[in-house]
């Protein structure tokens, strides 16, 4: 069942984004001795570790979670005049970003997992963050790609989701239309999408797209929480989102989606 929620939402984020060929593709960690915080080390998308980045008063940086085989980045804020309410969003942020390892009881000496952390956008109202990574658990045959993403309202200090952006039947409605976009896809990876999208029904992808994002909302048979299997992000008012696609194909495709609203 692990493998299987894998599946659904793990996938080369970057090689979707520049239309290459999908290959798998795992780096080794270094055994730890203990688990530690510290800044981000060389596996860095964006590098805001060294100095903290501000967005209008507010800071952002990058640290990282390690134990053993495990690496894990994620966002950081600071400089908020209320630190109370600083703690709490770096608490959250910190636990959705590491909920992978407990949710999944990934095994630090046993199993690899690198995954690095981003920060999309970030400002007085909201951070979003997008994580990337592999899960190389003993004895596969071949490491899983990771996506996931997290959007924390500041101000009331919770997650937000996709459906708080949008309705989860148009979202299925538009995949399964002639008319949706994979985000940065090349033609022969869309023409490939195009095919396996059909996969699912209407009924499954709105279930995804109501389970989609923190807070976690997905279930297993035994009521114990599943990974979602769709993660979303907001990008100049486009809706970005992911799809779970055959591993073939990178596990997942990201589909963009513009608001009649926007």
């Amino acid at each position: 069942m692990f493998c299987k929620q894998l599946f659904f939402f793990s996938a080369c984020f970057i090689l979707i984004l520049t239309g290459c060929a999908q290959k798998n593709y795992i780096k080794e960690v270094p055994p730890q001795t203990s688990s530690t915080e510290s800044q981000a080390s060389t596996i860095v998308i964006r590098d805001y570790s060294e100095k903290p980045v501000s967005h209008s008063g507010m800071a952002t940086s990058i640290k990282s979670y390690k134990d053993k085989n495990i690496s894990i980045q994620y966002p950081v804020i600071s400089n908020l005049k209320d630190k109370n309410k600083e703690d709490k969003i770096n608490q959250l942020l910190k636990e959705n970003a590491l909920s992978l390892i407990h949710i999944n009881s990934i095994d630090p000496i046993k199993d690899t997992v690198i995954i690095d952390a981003e920060i999309i956008s970030a400002d007085s109202k909201r951070i979003t963050a997008a994580y990337t990574g592999t899960f190389y658990a003993e004895g596969a045959a071949h490491p899983l790609n990771f996506f996931y993403t997290n959007t924390v309202d500041l101000d009331q200090v919770k997650d937000l989701g996709l459906t708080d952006y949008a309705d989860p039947e148009t979202l299925a409605r538009y995949v399964l239309s002639d008319q949706v976009e994979f985000y940065n896809a090349s033609p022969e990876l869309t023409e490939a999408l195009m095919e396996a999208r059909t996969q699912m029904d209407l009924n499954s992808y709105v279930k995804i797209f109501q389970e989609a994002d923190f807070p976690i909302k997905t279930k297993m048979p035994d009521g114990t929480p599943a990974f979602p299997d769709s993660f979303s992000y907001v990008d100049k008012g486009n809706i970005i989102f992911s799809i779970p696609v055959p591993h073939a194909l990178g596990d997942f495709a990201l589909v963009s989606y513009t608001p009649e609203t926007k």
